[in-house]
Order: structure tokens, then C-alpha cells, then sequence
């Protein structure tokens, strides 16, 4: 028996040095069983006592409150109706003549009027107007009437009888200028006098409503409430939206406006109506003071030592991630922190020899790259070779042979000096000029070149014999027996340097432009520098960002685009 228990507590021992979740399980659940399990009972208990507590009084009144406005405003509304149906009403004035003015005199009884409709707005009101059965209207000439007979509500209105008025919520916008969402509580009567263009006219007044619907809002959410307000032909002209379901225990507040008609509805669930939440206020920050205090003393406890390691894990990724590749964290135990420590310090050696390794492997192979695209041959002894042939040439009399020599020698020159990668773009120009008069030679006067370069694009530097394989590719491929014209233009761009070299050759089509950039179809060897290790000679200089694009049209044109990085030698 004795051996049995030592069983299980060696066997607890193992599981707790080995697994942290078992440790991470353990904490969590004395940390959240034991302030729920004391507290949720005493929770429950003392919350049980408050379902039969009494009305609030802040309720009632901020309900009450809501009756007065809306009364308050429709009261505003209506005396003002009254007054100005009263004065259109009256036998003895004939206010208005005429729709539109005809005479003077005619025009100035019509801004009378509408001085006086002006008279009448308060602070809440947003407009009114005197609106006759053919349209025309009396009042600021903001308002769109032809929009405001499409709102549903109008067509109500052709229904009204005499002493009737209509009173609802809607959108202003039938307005021209303003904000079109902006809600609005109108009242329209119909003007009781028969004479003239009053005939069947009818009064509009608008009061902005946002203060009044958001007081509503706000009974909503602090109340957790839903209202309806129905006007004198018991329609609903305003509903909480996404209200719950009625049922039978739910708080109901009804209020009649005798005067409109108006019956205004507020219905309270009874577990927001009848709560007080005060004891459980009280407990609630005794649960959690407690669950705080009890969870810092396990935190501390249990976690010290573990954040300990986790913090020497952390610091030890810190110092890889400025470059201490040197970095090994030392192993204390064999649980997942251990593992993680492990493959933590094979990474950083795996990941050390990488780099040697990736950086000797680049360093070559850039230093092998550069090398291959320069002619692999003996510069002494050409130079010597070419110089004999030319002074030969001389002694002969044979002009053209020299001067091609001669060219050509400048040409050689400029290729296979390896003395500085990066030369000014002037110098590379003075190496095509060379070129082209060994063409020029070789074939007679049959090609044209222009030559346009902005001066402040001369000394930006750019790689030794970029230019010459696109010349090369022009007069072997795109001319025949030299013939054709050579457009080369450079300007300076924003932050760049852009060169464009275009022939009137027979030009290409796309896969042989493909090919042309395509490393598959680089020469191996090292024989010949092509189109494509221009392209590449600026991207392992400059950045793959910039390099060499070709467009082309067969049997028209063909245009060679370079861009690389103003850099300006700073040795002159």
C-alpha cells in the first residue's frame, strides 16, 4: 500500500515537473473556483430580494418628462396654426390676390405675408409655409414642394376635413439646402377661408425634432425601453426599433393628449422596472477585490519562478535579434520551457553557420558575376597588337583601316579597363561615339544617330559598357547592312535617371523579347556580353527596382528603356 502511494506521488512529482499546462491547469482553476464558488451563492441569495421592489422614481419622472415635451411642442405648433388660420380667415382682409404677383403692389403683399408667416418662428422652427392646391407655396424658397407631395404623409392630408390637422416624424429631405436626414415634427391645417387662392389651401409648420427624439433615445437606453407614439388617427408615427417581444409582465406606461389625440406608449421589461442593483453592486466589488487580492498571491506563488525562465528566454531572443549570435540559454529541467530552450539554441547555431555560410557564397558570386562580364582577354597584349596594325596602316596609306583600328582601340579601352565599375555617363557616350564610327566605317554613311542628353545627367555614374550590347543588338539584328536611325535621349526624373535608345529597325516580337531577359538564355560561357547582362549589371549594382525594359513593334520600331539611381561621382 505504502508503495502504491508513492506510486501516484511520484507519478504527480513527474506530471507537475514535466508538463507546464498541467501547472497553467491548476492555477486558472484555483484562481476561478474558489471566489466563484464562495461568492456565487451569496450573489444569488441577496439578488433574489429585489424583484418586488417599487416603481422608480427616476422613471416616472423622466417619463413624465417625455409627455410634457411632446404636449410642449405640439402646443407650440397648434397656437401658432390657430393664430395665422384665424388672421387668412378673417372676412374683412383680403390678404393674398393673386398666386403670383402681377403688380407692384401685389408683390409687396406677398413679402408682407411671408414677413409675417417669419414672425411667427421660434428657435425650433424649421419652416412655414402657405401651400395653395395648385402648388405654389408662401415662405422661404428653400423648401421643394414637388418632393414634399411624395412623402406619404401629403396624400393623407387631401383627406382632411375642416378643423382637422395632421401632426407626424419624418425626414426634411424635401428640403433644397440643409441636412436631408434631419427629423422633423410638422403639423399641417387646413386654412378654413374660401376666398381666392385660400381656397383649399393648407398651413405647414416644422419644428426640428432632434432634441425631442433624442430624449426619446435616451429613455430608451437608460431605461431599456420601448416607445410608441400614435397621433389622432391612432397611426404609429414613431416605434423603438428592434424592440423585444410584448409580454404580459412588462411595465406599461400610457398617457392620452386629449387636445391631439396624441397616445404615447412606454412599455419597460419588468427585470430592468423592478431592480435595484445596489446589493449586488456591493457584493460584485467585494467578488472582485477578493478575486484580485487571491489571484495575485497564486500569481506569485505559482508564476515567479516560471516567469522567471520565461523572461530569460525573452531576453535571450532580444540579444539574437541585435546579432549576439553567441547567445545559449542554459537548460534547468524537462519540461516544454526546456524543450523550447533547446530548439532555441539549435536555431541560433543552425541560423549562425547559415549566414557564414550565405555570406561567403554571395561574396563570390557577385565577385564571380562582375568578372564574367568583361572579355576574358589579354588587354596588354591586344592593345599592342591593334597599335602595330595601325601604324601599319599608316606606313600603307590605308585611312579607313586606321581610323577603324584607332576606334576600335578606344573602344577596347574603355571595355576592358577594370579599374573603376562605375563610370560617368559622358565617358560611356564618348565610348559610343567611338563605336559608331567603327560602324561608320564598316558601313558606309547609311545610319543616322541623334543624340539628345540633358547636361545634368552627364556625370551621374553608370556601369562600364552598358550601352554598347544594345548598340550591338541594334546593328546585328534590327538593321540591315547598317541602315536605319538611332534615337538615344537621357533625362533626369523626379529620382531617377532615364535613358530610352530607339531604332527604326525591324523590330521583335514578344518572345524574343522574353528571351532577351530571360537568365535561361544567358551565355554560360562568358562569351559575349548580351542584352540581358545589361539588365542584370544594373540590378547588382543599383537594386532589382530598376534595370531594362523593352518595347517593340515588329517591322516599325524597337525602344530600349533604362532606369537607374542619380549617383554622382564624388572623387572630381
Amino acid at each position: 500500500m505504502n508503495n502504491f502511494f508513492k506510486n501516484i506521488a511520484a507519478g504527480i512529482k513527474f506530471l507537475f515537473y514535466r508538463n507546464i499546462r498541467t501547472k497553467m491547469v491548476v492555477f486558472f482553476l484555483m484562481v476561478a473556483l474558489i471566489p466563484l464558488a464562495l461568492f456565487g451563492l451569496l450573489s444569488y441569495e441577496k439578488s433574489s430580494t429585489i424583484v418586488n421592489k417599487q416603481y422608480n422614481d427616476y422613471e416616472r419622472f423622466a417619463v413624465s418628462q417625455l409627455d410634457k415635451q411632446i404636449e410642449n411642442t405640439i402646443q407650440q405648433m397648434y397656437v401658432v396654426s390657430k393664430d395665422i388660420n384665424n388672421y387668412l380667415s378673417d372676412p374683412t382682409l383680403i390678404i393674398l390676390k393673386e398666386e403670383i404677383p402681377k403688380t407692384y403692389s401685389a408683390f409687396i403683399e406677398n413679402k408682407n405675408f411671408e414677413r409675417y408667416l417669419e414672425a411667427h418662428k421660434t428657435y425650433n422652427t424649421k419652416g412655414i409655409y402657405l401651400i395653395t392646391n395648385s402648388g405654389y407655396y408662401y415662405g422661404n424658397d428653400r423648401l421643394n414642394v414637388h418632393q414634399l407631395f411624395l412623402k406619404p404623409f401629403w396624400k393623407e392630408i387631401n383627406n382632411l376635413n375642416e378643423g382637422q390637422l395632421w401632426i407626424g416624424f419624418y425626414n426634411a429631405d424635401h428640403y433644397y439646402t440643409g441636412n436631408k436626414k434631419e427629423k422633423l415634427m410638422g403639423m399641417v391645417l387646413p386654412i378654413e377661408s374660401q376666398f381666392g387662392v385660400l381656397k383649399g389651401s393648407k398651413l405647414l409648420i416644422e419644428t426640428n425634432a432632434e432634441e425631442l427624439l433624442s430624449y426619446i433615445t435616451f429613455l430608451e437606453k437608460s431605461l431599456h425601453s420601448s416607445i410608441t407614439l400614435k397621433n389622432g388617427n391612432h397611426q404609429i408615427v414613431y416605434k423603438t426599433k428592434n424592440a423585444p417581444g410584448d409580454l404580459p409582465t412588462d411595465i406599461v406606461y400610457k398617457n392620452h393628449i386629449e387636445t391631439y389625440g396624441w397616445d404615447i406608449n412606454v412599455r419597460i421589461p419588468q427585470k430592468y422596472f423592478y431592480k435595484s442593483s445596489n446589493v449586488i453592486y456591493r457584493y460584485s466589488i467585494l467578488a472582485i477585490i477578493f478575486s484580485i487580492i487571491l489571484a495575485c498571491i497564486l500569481a506569485v506563488l505559482f508564476s515567479v519562478p516560471m516567469s522567471k525562465r520565461i523572461k530569460s528566454l525573452k531576453t535571450s531572443m532580444e540579444r539574437v535579434s541585435k546579432g549576439d549570435l553567441n547567445t545559449q540559454i542554459a537548460i534547468t529541467s524537462d519540461d516544454e520551457l526546456a524543450v523550447l530552450g533547446r530548439s532555441f539554441n539549435d536555431m541560433v547555431n543552425q541560423i549562425k553557420g547559415l549566414i557564414d555560410q550565405i555570406s561567403l557564397t554571395e561574396r563570390l558570386k557577385r565577385q564571380a558575376e562582375l568578372k564574367a562580364f568583361h572579355y576574358q582577354i589579354n588587354p596588354h597584349l591586344l592593345f599592342n597588337t591593334l597599335n602595330s596594325i595601325q601604324w601599319k596602316a599608316r606606313l600603307l596609306g590605308a585611312k579607313e583601316v586606321q581610323a577603324m583600328i584607332y576606334h576600335l582601340t578606344e573602344v577596347l579601352h574603355e571595355n576592358l579597363n577594370f579599374s573603376d565599375e562605375l563610370i560617368p555617363l559622358q565617358k560611356e557616350l564618348q565610348t559610343i561615339q567611338h563605336y559608331l564610327k567603327v560602324q561608320e566605317v564598316r558601313y558606309g554613311h547609311t545610319f543616322d544617330y541623334i543624340e539628345e542628353v540633358q547636361d545634368e545627367c552627364l556625370d551621374c555614374l553608370i556601369p562600364r559598357m552598358t550601352l554598347q550590347p544594345l548598340f550591338e543588338n541594334i546593328f546585328f539584328h534590327a538593321f540591315e547592312d547598317g541602315q536605319g536611325r538611332i534615337e538615344l535621349k537621357v533625362a533626369e526624373k523626379h529620382e531617377y535617371i532615364e535613358l530610352t535608345l530607339e531604332d527604326d529597325g525591324k523590330g521583335m516580337d514578344k518572345e524574343t523579347i522574353r528571351k532577351l531577359l530571360d537568365p535561361k538564355q544567358h551565355d554560360v560561357r562568358g562569351k559575349g556580353i548580351g542584352v540581358y547582362n545589361v539588365d542584370q549589371r544594373i540590378k547588382l549594382h543599383f537594386g532589382i527596382e530598376y534595370g531594362l525594359t523593352i518595347e517593340s513593334i515588329i517591322g516599325v520600331k524597337t525602344i530600349f528603356r533604362m532606369r537607374w539611381p542619380k549617383r554622382r561621382n564624388t572623387n572630381d
